[in-house]
């Protein structure tokens, strides 16, 4: 076998992203090209601390966020997330204007991350310091979980005039797309 270490687990995942069989047969005979996404690029990775217990409402001043929507307030402020990890997390750059959904699909199961992971990266630029952040007008956004149990995407905006994050989120079926050049976290795994 030349591939000893490929599992049948990995080749049937290809098999879907193809589209099944008989898109397979038209990848072997040249009629299905794959190309790379244009949708995300890969920017950087960074190390994030976990946390024991984790409150929102409790790191709003130490963050500097001077803005909440309804949403967040309503769904994040008082969410706890317990025995949080420490994790990697990847920062993506949109390469071209997009709904949520096309986004998530191509993180897979990397879309979805902590927001205390988020958060402790709002609290390293509270003051719109550079860092792993945008700080330039353009929103920074995660899929998280609410205290709903639904996932929500959540964007951190630095509004440079006030001196504040500004923090919201807003369903992730919503039918206005982030324009190219935000910058999407995930985990990096």
């Amino acid at each position: 076998m030349k591939y000893p270490k490929m599992e049948w687990g990995t080749m049937e995942a290809i098999v879907n992203k193809l589209g099944g069989e008989e898109a397979v047969a038209r990848f072997l005979r040249g009629e299905l090209t794959v190309r790379e996404s244009d949708l995300l690029r890969k920017l950087v990775t960074v190390p994030v601390k976990g946390a024991k217990k984790f409150v929102a409402k409790d790191h709003i001043k130490s963050a500097n966020v001077g803005y909440t929507g309804t949403n967040f307030d309503k769904l994040f402020l008082d969410l706890v997330e317990e025995n949080v990890e420490d994790a990697n997390l990847a920062g993506h750059s949109l390469g071209r204007k997009s709904l949520d959904a096309p986004i998530m699909a191509e993180l897979g199961d990397r879309a979805k991350i902590k927001l205390a992971h988020f958060f402790g990266l709002v609290e390293k630029q509270s003051k719109g310091e550079a860092g792993t952040l945008l700080t330039n007008g353009c929103a920074n956004i995660a899929y998280i979980e609410g205290i709903d149990g639904n996932l929500w995407v959540v964007g951190a905006l630095w509004v440079s005039g006030y001196g504040v994050w500004d923090v919201r989120a807003r369903s992730v079926g919503r039918q206005r797309a982030w324009l190219a050049g935000r910058q999407v976290l995930s985990c990096d795994s």
